[in-house]
């Protein structure tokens, strides 16, 4: 154990928070699941260091703003001076500034990033000048770190802990089942090709077949006699496949995995030992046809995946991991900061993300009523992202009337946003129309 302590930064801790009206709005458009952060990493965190700290940056956002939220960040870095700041990204609610407080006083600030695969390039490097190290569960993205000056940590996805089973004594309740949101049409699509061969499949998650909750997914897992897994993912309109968490999680459960091929997958099991791909829907019905009837063959399989994972894709063992390559690189290196901050400037595409993000939080504030303070706060760092931000132009306007004049412009800008969302839904279909709009943003908000 490391005689140290640990700020970890997370988001969306409590699985309570999942139901909290605000949060509840905010998902609607932003998507973020709970995540059973015990699980991922206070525990193992727990096992390696002297003292863990949480600190929960979406709940208190939600509570006092997010420029109060930031305030307190630095103020706990600075009262428990802890060796390393561990933060867990989701959106653009951690400012660029606080990260870069938090190591002008010492500690050694972690980003730990999710879907790298397709976020790198808009979200994630924009944050390097802001960090003494960066994790990434996307194998092909540390040369791209490397490139632009970052200390890059590669891992596996989130994964969770080893489920004990009783090999002798399998029960199966399901056929075939998949786990997760109706979030991408290839789902819709798989989902409806064992439809039409005939395959009664089970369907969990937001969008379908409603919610679970972590533990009664592991139970799926292990109740299920083929467990499904989709890897494409939508990245600027276009499809790319990525390594889930959910591969991991169904192996530790002792779960057979079928999963549609990403590659780097052979990096982490023994394909058609350990674990079973498919590439197009074909083959998926083949070859859930095939270990429906080969019970001893797919048995075998999911014990040598759920082995392979014991031992070595817990979340223990990726967080043991990922702390002492960085021990080990700052024992070599010794902790200098390096200064890249004049070398990064955040992409046009970037800053309107991040001005979205904030203007649905100023957003939220306003329309539920919130203390001007918070809604204020959000709507201007908005604005500071993207000074052309129409939207959150209006909503500012509209939080200067009395209160009960807003829910009627509120009614209003829905409409017109919806009016707004299908024309330029076809406008965008015309390839040099998207062009210009895409030079007219780099133009505008060029630094």
């Amino acid at each position: 154990m490391i005689d140290e302590k640990v700020l970890l930064l997370t988001y969306d801790y409590k699985l309570g928070l999942r139901d909290n009206k605000l949060i509840r709005y905010l998902k609607g458009s932003l998507g973020v699941a709970y995540l059973p952060w015990d699980i991922y990493l206070y525990e193992p965190l727990k096992k390696r260091f002297a003292e863990v700290v949480i600190y929960d940056y979406l709940e208190r956002m939600m509570e006092v703003g997010v420029r109060q939220m930031n305030e307190e960040v630095i103020s706990l870095v600075m009262r428990d001076n802890p060796k390393y700041v561990l933060w867990t990204s989701w959106q653009y609610d951690i400012q660029q500034s606080t990260l870069n407080a938090i190591r002008d006083v010492g500690a050694i600030v972690v980003g730990w990033f999710f879907d790298d695969d397709w976020r790198f390039e808009d979200y994630s490097k924009w944050y390097i000048p802001s960090l003494d190290y960066c994790v990434t569960n996307a194998f092909d993205a540390v040369p791209k770190y490397q490139k632009c000056g970052a200390r890059a940590v590669d891992t596996t996805p989130n994964t969770g802990i080893a489920v004990e089973r009783d090999w002798s004594n399998i029960e199966e309740d399901y056929d075939v089942t998949f786990v997760g949101t109706k979030d991408h049409a290839s789902r819709q699509f798989y989902i409806d090709s064992l439809t039409k061969a005939g395959i009664t499949t089970k369907v969990f998650g937001d969008g379908w077949g409603g919610y679970i909750s972590f533990d009664e997914m592991i139970k799926v897992f292990q109740n299920s006699k083929i467990n499904l897994n989709f890897s494409k993912v939508v990245a600027r309109n276009n499809s790319k496949m990525q390594i889930k968490g959910r591969v991991f999680q169904v192996c530790m459960a002792g779960g057979f995995l079928l999963t549609e091929y990403a590659p780097g997958l052979e990096k982490y099991f023994d394909i058609d030992k350990e674990i079973v791909c498919f590439k197009d829907d074909v083959e998926m019905v083949d070859k859930i046809q095939y270990y429906l009837s080969h019970d001893e063959e797919r048995l075998m399989i999911a014990k040598a995946g759920w082995r392979k994972s014991c031992r070595e894709h817990t979340s223990n063992y990726l967080v043991a991991d990922v702390f002492e390559k960085i021990e080990v690189d700052i024992a070599a290196r010794g902790h200098k900061k390096q200064d890249i901050r004049h070398e990064l400037r955040m992409s046009s595409g970037a800053r309107m993300a991040a001005s979205n993000y904030h203007f649905r939080w100023g957003r939220a504030f306003l329309e539920q009523n919130a203390q001007r303070q918070r809604w204020k706060e959000s709507l201007e760092l908005s604005i500071a992202y993207n000074p052309v931000n129409v939207s959150a132009w209006c909503y500012r306007f509209i939080g200067l009337l009395p209160r009960f004049v807003r829910p009627i412009l509120f009614h209003l800008y829905a409409n017109g946003e919806n009016m707004v969302s299908s024309i330029r839904e076809c406008l965008y279909k015309v390839g040099w129309i998207r062009k210009a709009k895409s030079t007219l943003n780099n133009m505008l908000l060029r630094h």
